[in-house]
């Protein structure tokens, strides 16, 4: 599976990062696992509903999710928030 980062996600996540140190080995470890098994349950993928349907959503830490869309074989992501921001 192809991964992509918006440019937003990179500046949110250095964001983050900088704040909770914990944060980038998280990310680092999570999108590691997602590259070699999207579907590995530590992830918790999962597809939202609502007027996010088209979206998904993986657990990385804590409260902190990773949001992206499919586009056939790639994911694209663009956003980490937490889980009451989604």
């Amino acid at each position: 599976m192809n991964l992509e980062f918006t440019g937003s996600f990179r500046k949110k996540a250095k964001k983050l990062c900088h704040k909770d140190r914990q944060l980038r080995v998280a990310l680092i470890k999570q999108f590691s696992i997602f590259q070699e098994n999207f579907n590995h349950p530590s992830l918790k993928l999962h597809k939202l509903q609502g007027k996010r349907s088209q979206q998904y959503a993986i657990w990385i830490h804590g409260n902190v999710r990773a949001l992206g869309i499919k586009n056939k074989d790639e994911f694209i992501f663009f956003d980490l928030v937490t889980h009451d921001q989604y």
